[in-house]
């Protein structure tokens, strides 16, 4: 039983350092909101980008194409540019065609046609850059039938 206990309490403690890391960057981005309205969305980042992303619809099915809303930016607040997006599920599964990506009037970009076809464990990954700086960031998605 301690065995279990002790696993929880270092997911916990994982899970709260996660946090106060996104709270902190939160100040420096003022100039790139996160909120992509609809109240759903996540957001990724790393040490140089932060990526806020609403998938439209909201509810991801297996087989269905989605759209993804983005807001890519420097965690100083610059917009930075999506070059990129890919998925896969395992190293053989491999979403087989790349969204078309565009960009709004808004500034935001959109994804057009990621469609996941089998459930699973799917890593999306975002692919970005401002000035000399470029990163492929990702993010685990669990798709259900």
């Amino acid at each position: 039983m301690k065995n279990i206990n002790d696993n929880l309490c270092a997911r916990a403690a994982a899970l709260m350092l996660a946090l106060a890391l996104a709270l902190a960057a939160l100040p420096a981005l003022a100039d790139c909101p996160l909120d992509l309205g609809h109240g759903t969305g996540l957001v990724v980042f790393s040490e140089h980008f932060i990526i806020a992303v609403r998938p439209d619809p909201a509810v991801i099915e297996v087989g269905e194409p989605i759209d993804l809303i983005l807001n890519v930016c420097t965690k100083g607040g610059d917009a930075a540019e999506l070059l990129a997006i890919d998925a896969r599920l395992n190293d053989q599964h491999v979403v087989g065609r790349a969204p078309t990506i565009g960009v709004g009037d808004d500034g935001r970009y959109r994804a057009e046609g990621l469609t996941f076809d089998a459930p699973g464990l799917w890593e999306v990954g975002f692919s970005v850059r401002q000035g000399g700086w470029s990163e492929r960031l990702s993010h685990e998605l669990v798709v259900k039938k």
